[in-house]
């Protein structure tokens, strides 16, 4: 059910369709878009919400977009306090404070796809790791040897070291804190796939992710692009690793999450080789 179904009989149709339809449930923490022009709507959408999910203990209005080195955004509480919450998906737990590190769950689906992908054996490496979602949910549903996750943001990496004792799969997962610039190629050995899951700046890594990913191996690359772009796009990123001495064969793309009205989340599978002579 939309915000806007539970709104309907609470406020007038003209202030209703300048509501956004959605927001989303991270545990028992809600965060919702609220425009300026519908704040003083603020205490008729906490009471819509917590009248339809009473297990909800706090709720973040967004003020800014994920932003800064951290890749956080911005929050106002306008129900509640506490901020720490605990997500579950694909019989994963994740703890997290959305206020001091990134995760949504709107990427389920896609992390399921992924580890779907992920054969037997197979060696993973997560870029933008977070508090690990990417990760654990590949070593929970498939059987890799090792995935290791770098991150950058101290916090997030605080909830993932967490979050891997929490889902048992210390045996597994590798955490690193740090820039993937300078810990990556430092890393022991090469890896069947490679996860960007940073759709901000991904692109300006694909010279970091071809330096580990084994000759014919998979990037998985996230990036926006509007509805528009999205051949542009693909074919950036082949011209990119081209430019790097790679060839790239997209093996699939598609949309995985809307970021602005016709601007859209793209993950791009891509295959890559290095360039015979």
């Amino acid at each position: 059910m939309s915000l806007r179904d539970l709104l309907k009989d609470r406020v007038k149709p003209e202030e209703l369709a300048k509501v956004r339809r959605s927001f989303e449930i991270i545990g028992d923490v809600v965060i919702v878009d609220i425009p300026d022009e519908v704040y003083h709507l603020k205490d008729e959408i906490v009471k819509a919400i917590l009248t339809k999910h009473k297990h909800v203990k706090t709720i973040l209005r967004k003020t800014g977009e994920v932003s800064g080195e951290y890749r956080v955004a911005r929050y106002e509480v306008i129900y509640g306090g506490e901020t720490e919450t605990i997500a579950r998906e694909h019989g994963c737990r994740f703890r997290v404070d959305p206020t001091k590190a990134y995760y949504t769950v709107k990427l389920s689906g896609e992390r399921e796809r992924i580890a779907r992908l992920v054969g037997e054996g197979e060696r993973v490496l997560v870029m933008f790791a977070g508090v690990g979602p990417y990760a654990i949910v590949i070593a929970r549903l498939s059987r890799p040897r090792e995935v290791v996750g770098v991150e950058i943001n101290p916090a997030a990496v605080s909830y993932f070291r967490e979050n891997v004792r929490l889902n048992k799969v210390e045996s597994i997962v590798r955490v690193y804190e740090g820039d993937v610039r300078e810990v990556v190629p430092r890393l022991e050995g090469e890896f069947d796939r490679v996860l960007m899951p940073a759709p901000y700046n991904a692109d300006d890594f694909l010279d970091i992710a071809v330096q580990k990913v084994k000759d014919g191996g998979v990037i998985h690359i996230y990036t926006f692009a509007g509805e528009e772009e999205v051949e542009e796009k693909r074919e950036r990123i082949l011209e990119r690793l081209r430019d790097l001495g790679f060839e790239g064969e997209v093996l699939f793309y598609r949309e995985c999450g809307n970021f602005a009205p016709r601007v859209n989340r793209y993950v791009f599978d891509v295959r890559v080789s290095r360039a015979r002579g």
